[in-house]
C-alpha cells in the first residue's frame, strides 16, 4: 500500500480484496459441497451394486440352472440313498434319511 494513500483509501483497497477472498472462498465452499453430495451419491449406488449384484447374479443367471437340475439333483439323491453305510452317515450327521435335509 501507498504510503501516500489516506486512511479512507487504504480502507477501501483493503474491503475490496476481502471482498474478493470471500467471494473465491464461497465458490469453493460451493464446489466443495458439490462435490461431497455426487460422492455420498456415488457411495450409496455402489454399496446398492456390491450388496444387489449376488442377488441379480443368482437370480437371472443361476436360478434357471438350479431349477433345470432339480429334478436330477433329486434323483441323485434317492440314488445316494441306495449306497451302503450312506443312511446311517447321513442320520448320525443330523439329516433326515427320508430324502432331504
Amino acid at each position: 500500500m501507498d504510503p501516500e494513500q489516506n486512511e479512507r483509501e487504504q480502507l477501501k483497497v483493503l474491503m475490496l480484496e476481502n471482498k474478493r477472498l470471500l467471494s473465491e472462498n464461497n465458490m469453493l465452499l460451493h464446489k466443495m459441497y458439490r462435490t461431497a453430495w455426487w460422492s455420498f451419491f456415488f457411495r450409496i449406488l455402489w454399496f446398492f451394486v456390491i450388496i444387489g449384484a449376488p442377488f441379480l447374479l443368482y437370480y437371472y443367471v443361476m436360478e434357471p440352472y438350479f431349477t433345470s437340475l432339480g429334478s436330477s439333483f433329486e434323483t441323485f439323491e434317492a440314488g445316494l440313498q441306495e449306497v451302503p453305510g450312506w443312511k446311517q452317515f447321513y442320520e448320525a450327521m443330523g439329516g433326515d434319511a427320508s430324502g432331504g435335509e
